[in-house]
C-alpha cells in the first residue's frame, strides 16, 4: 500500500491544521505574554521557589512535586542566570499541558465543537491563568486531574494501543509524587484494572511486558526513600501536620464550596479581591452540568467524576498541602457538560430549522467570548494594577 505524501496530508487536513495552529498561537500568547513583568516583580514565595537548588541531589533530598522539579531543573540548568520569565516558564509548561488535557478530555466526551468552546473557557479562566503563570507548586494540582481523567478515558477507548497503555502508567507514576494524589492514583488503578489486564493480554511481545513492569516500578525506590524520612508520610498522603479543633476543621470544609462558588480566596498572590472563580455564564453552565450529573448519577462517568470531587473536597478541606487548584478543573468539567447539555437541548428543540440552530450556536459562542473577555480583563488588566498585588509582587530577580 502506497504511503500518502506529506503535501497531500497537509492539503487534505489544511483546515484542521489551521485551527490547531491558531489555538497553539492563542495558548502560547496566554501563557507567555508579559510572563516576567506583568506584576513588575515576584512574590516572596516565588523568589524562594526559583532560588531553590535544582539537580539530582536536590531532587533526591526532596522528590515531592517531582514533575515540576524536573522541568525546573532542566530549565534552570540550561539557563543558570535565569530571571523572572524563566523562573515562571516551567509553570507555564504545566499550565499548557493542563489546557491540552482538558480539551482532549472534552473532545473524547462531546466532540470538537464543545471542546473548542469549553477549552477556551478553561484556558481563559482567571484561576487557570493565575496558577499557570505563578512560580508555585499549585500548577501541578491544576494539571493533575485533567490529565488523569484524560488518560482514564483514553485507556478505556484505546487500551489495545501500547502508547496509551504506557502513557497511563507514566501518568500514575508522576502523580504519585504530588502530595495527596496517591488516593486518586489508587482509585484509578482499581477502576482501570480490567483495561490494564486486557492491555497486558494484547501486548504479546515480551519487551512490551517488560517495559510495562519497569515503568510500573521505576517510580517506587525514590519515593520509598523519601517516605522513610521522618515527616514525609503525612505530607505525601495530603494530610496537615497537625489538625485543629472540630470547629476550625468544620470552617475549613465549609470554606471550600464558598471559595469555589461564591467568592475566591483572599490571597492577592492568586486572586483579585473576593471575586467569584467563575463568571456568571460559566456558573450557570456549571450548575447545569452538576444537575445533569445528578440526574444521571448511575452512569459510570458520573460516579467517577463524583468520586473525584468528593475525594478532592476532603483533601482540600483538611487544610494540608492540597490546594484549591485541584478542584477548579472539575468545575470546568461541569461547565463543559452544562454547555454540551444546553446546546443539545437547543438543537433537539429546533432539529430542522437551520436559522434557529445557527442563532442558538451563535448566542452560545457570543456568551463564551464574553466570559473569556471578562476573565482576560480580570487577570491581565485589573489584578496587576491593584495595590494589594503591587505590594505582594515587590521583589525583583534579574538574570
Amino acid at each position: 500500500m502506497k504511503m500518502p505524501s506529506l503535501p497531500g496530508v497537509i492539503t487534505r487536513n489544511r483546515r484542521l491544521i489551521g485551527w490547531v495552529l491558531a489555538a497553539a498561537a492563542v495558548l502560547s500568547w496566554l501563557l507567555l505574554y508579559k510572563l516576567g513583568d506583568l506584576t513588575g516583580g515576584m512574590s516572596r514565595d516565588e523568589l524562594s521557589a526559583v532560588a531553590a537548588p535544582v539537580g539530582l541531589h536536590a531532587i533526591y533530598a526532596d522528590p515531592l512535586y517531582l514533575p515540576l522539579k524536573l522541568v525546573r531543573a532542566a530549565t534552570f540548568f540550561s539557563f543558570p542566570d535565569h530571571g523572572q520569565t524563566l523562573g515562571r516558564l516551567p509553570n507555564a509548561v504545566f499550565g499548557g499541558l493542563a489546557m491540552l488535557s482538558f480539551a482532549g478530555l472534552v473532545r473524547l466526551w462531546y466532540g470538537a465543537r464543545i471542546a473548542a468552546l469549553a477549552g477556551a473557557m478553561f484556558a481563559f479562566g482567571a484561576w487557570t491563568l493565575h496558577v499557570s503563570r505563578l512560580a508555585s507548586f499549585d500548577v501541578l494540582y491544576l494539571w493533575a486531574l485533567p490529565t488523569l481523567l484524560f488518560s482514564h478515558f483514553l485507556l478505556r477507548k484505546y487500551y489495545r494501543h501500547t502508547a496509551v497503555w504506557f502513557g497511563t502508567v507514566v501518568v500514575w507514576g508522576l502523580l504519585l509524587y504530588i502530595p495527596g494524589l496517591v488516593w486518586f492514583v489508587l482509585m484509578d488503578i482499581w477502576l482501570q484494572r480490567k483495561y490494564v489486564a486486557a492491555g497486558w493480554h494484547h501486548a504479546e511481545a515480551w519487551w512490551r511486558r517488560v517495559l510495562f513492569v519497569l515503568l510500573s516500578i521505576a517510580w517506587l525506590p525514590l519515593l520509598a526513600v523519601d517516605l522513610a524520612r521522618q515527616g514525609s508520610l503525612l505530607t505525601w498522603l495530603g494530610s496537615p501536620a497537625h489538625f485543629g479543633n472540630a470547629v476550625a476543621l468544620a470552617k475549613d470544609f465549609a470554606s471550600v464550596p464558598v471559595q469555589l462558588f461564591v467568592r475566591g480566596p483572599e490571597d492577592p498572590q492568586l486572586w483579585l479581591g473576593r471575586l467569584p472563580l467563575l463568571s456568571v455564564f460559566a456558573l450557570v453552565l456549571c450548575v447545569l452540568g452538576i444537575y445533569f450529573y445528578a440526574t444521571h448519577r448511575k452512569s459510570r462517568r458520573s460516579r467517577y467524576v463524583a468520586g473525584m470531587a468528593a475525594l478532592g473536597f476532603i483533601l482540600v478541606g483538611l487544610g494540608g498541602p492540597v490546594s484549591l487548584s485541584l478542584l477548579v478543573p472539575l468545575l470546568y468539567v461541569a461547565v463543559a457538560t452544562g454547555l454540551a447539555y444546553l446546546l443539545s437541548q437547543w438543537l433537539k428543540t429546533f432539529p430542522n430549522n437551520p436559522l434557529a440552530r445557527a442563532l442558538g450556536l451563535g448566542l452560545i459562542v457570543f456568551a463564551v467570548a464574553l466570559s473569556c473577555l471578562y476573565n482576560y480583563r480580570a487577570y491581565f488588566i485589573a489584578w496587576p494594577h491593584t495595590q494589594e498585588t503591587k505590594a505582594t509582587f515587590q521583589y525583583r530577580r534579574h538574570p
